[in-house]
């Protein structure tokens, strides 16, 4: 063997591939990029590629939950809650829209058992809770999601949020600063926490009379107590548009990333893909899987399976809901600026993904 000269040193080290490592965050929500990365597909189309997967919050940095909302880190993909991912779009960084994925209920307004109150109609001169987050440094999307239920929910019945009383309640909104392996460490030591949210201790003191409860399978508990009932439920009408706080799911990568490596973000969307597909054909399965990543019973993730397609998609009717939830966002003041939702999708990734897939 000759031996390398100086010149060929240096040829040599510049053919050396840098491994791409991404960063990811995936909220405690029905996606299939949680069932991907938890069965460990996610880093499989990764090792396809040549890339690795870093969670977010795996190092000891008290940034990193704030990064799950601000999309501030350079090569961090994102699925979940569309408020976060508009507001980034919008204000704090270019990202690119990979997918969206609608499956989420419409929510509930709950009131007290005993409250002589049997519509939302007989919330005129009321009081409704709506929670408020005690962090500013990022967007109060819980807020954000009670109030368009809220309004909705009102304007259902010919009522505004002028015909009621909106009472904050603010929640001190602490998050786990250790690291986490994983979502489903990361949700995990927050699950009894989030299950008693604000607004029910609220309700429940007699503070307020009602609240809106977007979680899966929570208001069957709270009426099987004895102590509590739905005053509507906004899944029993056929308007989809109803079904768009904080949804449909955003699945995000920064822009630049996107741009850099193609073939690591198709590889993403392949992992998800296959997962949504296996979601839609092993709904029961599927709910013991997201049992450990979200804050959701089993029983109930598993009976609202079916009534979903979890594959992401790009489709005219998901980027319709998709506006319509950023409009609301921009009208209450949740973000500042505006920008285009069709041009913020870029479909050819996911067209690739699906293309190297078998039907």
């Amino acid at each position: 063997m000759g031996i390398l000269t100086e010149t060929g040193l240096d040829r040599a080290a510049s053919t050396a591939v840098t491994p791409v490592v991404a960063h990811y965050t995936i909220c405690p929500v029905l996606v299939a990029s949680g069932v991907a990365n938890e069965l460990g597909w996610v880093a499989e189309e990764f090792r396809r590629v040549g890339a690795s997967l870093s969670y977010l919050r795996s190092t000891p940095d008290e940034h990193g939950w704030l990064e799950h909302y601000n999309h501030q880190s350079p090569n961090l993909f994102r699925d979940g809650g569309n408020s976060p991912a508009i507001q980034a779009k919008a204000d704090i960084r270019d990202t690119v829209l990979l997918g969206l994925t609608q499956a989420q209920p419409a929510g509930k307004i709950i009131a007290r058992a005993d409250a002589p109150i049997y519509s939302v109609a007989q919330l005129r001169g009321k009081r409704i809770g709506l929670y408020q987050s005690a962090i500013t440094e990022k967007i109060d999307f819980r807020r954000a999601t009670s109030e368009h239920g809220i309004h909705v929910a009102l304007a259902l019945h010919g009522l505004s949020e002028k015909d009621v009383e909106i009472v904050s309640i603010t929640a001190p909104d602490v998050h786990v600063a250790e690291p986490s392996s994983g979502p489903s460490e990361t949700w995990g030591r927050q699950r009894d926490k989030a299950a008693r949210g604000v607004e029910l201790q609220a309700l429940e003191r007699g503070e307020i009379d009602a609240y809106y409860e977007y979680g899966i399978g929570l208001s069957d508990t709270l009426e099987q107590s004895g102590k509590f009932k739905v005053l509507e439920d906004l899944d029993r009408y056929p308007d989809w548009t109803l079904r768009i706080a904080n949804a449909p799911r955003t699945l995000t990568v920064s822009a630049e990333f996107a741009k850099a490596h193609r073939d690591v973000v198709v590889a993403w969307l392949r992992a998800a893909i296959r997962a949504g597909r296996w979601i839609n054909a092993n709904p029961q399965a599927a709910a013991a899987v997201f049992a450990r990543t979200t804050f959701y019973p089993e029983a109930a993730v598993a009976k609202l399976l079916p009534s979903y397609d979890l594959v992401p998609n790009l489709s005219a009717q998901s980027l319709a809901g998709l506006r319509l939830s950023k409009d609301f966002l921009r009208e209450h003041g949740y973000v500042k600026n505006d920008f285009d939702v069709n041009t913020w999708a870029d479909s050819s990734y996911l067209e690739e993904a699906l293309a190297s897939l078998p039907s």
